[in-house]
């Protein structure tokens, strides 16, 4: 697998999902799992500690090799989300105070689009310069908005 989202080419035909705790590829084969709160991507670990908290949102996750990887509210609601993957930082945002819906943006502009769905399942999308974002990234990032704004809660296995 390819560091980087883009080993598709320019970007996935469908949709990645997180369904339950597995994040399936537009093919059906298995992009990331979490097991006891680690998240297992390719030959990535990742140890994820979340507090979802009444009035604070936070999630770390850090990899066998000590690379760290934070998500956390900006402000007083989950509104807007910073994060920091291994020293890539990122803004997740709503697209409106309606949806839950919400686009990543990184350095180089909107890597990705994240929706929770009322079934329980989160959908993953690539955004305009998709290419750029780094696979653990994108499943780590996926990962915390299903945290933050599933509706269904996750079954722990």
């Amino acid at each position: 697998m390819a560091d980087t989202a883009g080993f598709f080419g320019s970007a996935p035909e469908g949709l990645w999902e997180w369904i339950g705790n597995e994040l399936i590829d537009p093919e059906g084969d298995t992009i990331a799992r979490v097991r006891s709160d680690v998240l297992y991507c390719d030959s990535e670990r990742l140890l994820v500690e979340s507090v979802p908290g009444p009035r604070k949102f936070r999630a770390r996750a850090t990899t066998g090799d000590g690379r760290v990887f934070t998500l956390a509210q900006a402000g007083f609601t989950v509104g807007v989300l910073h994060a920091l993957c291994d020293g890539r930082a990122y803004e997740l945002r709503r697209t409106s105070i309606w949806r839950k819906e919400r686009y990543i943006v990184g350095e180089q502009g909107v890597v990705a689009y994240v929706s929770p769905l009322i079934s329980g399942k989160v959908q993953f999308r690539p955004g305009p310069v998709y290419a750029s974002l780094p696979t653990v990234d994108a499943v780590f990032l996926s990962w915390g908005c299903v945290l933050v704004d599933s509706p269904v809660r996750r079954p722990r296995v």
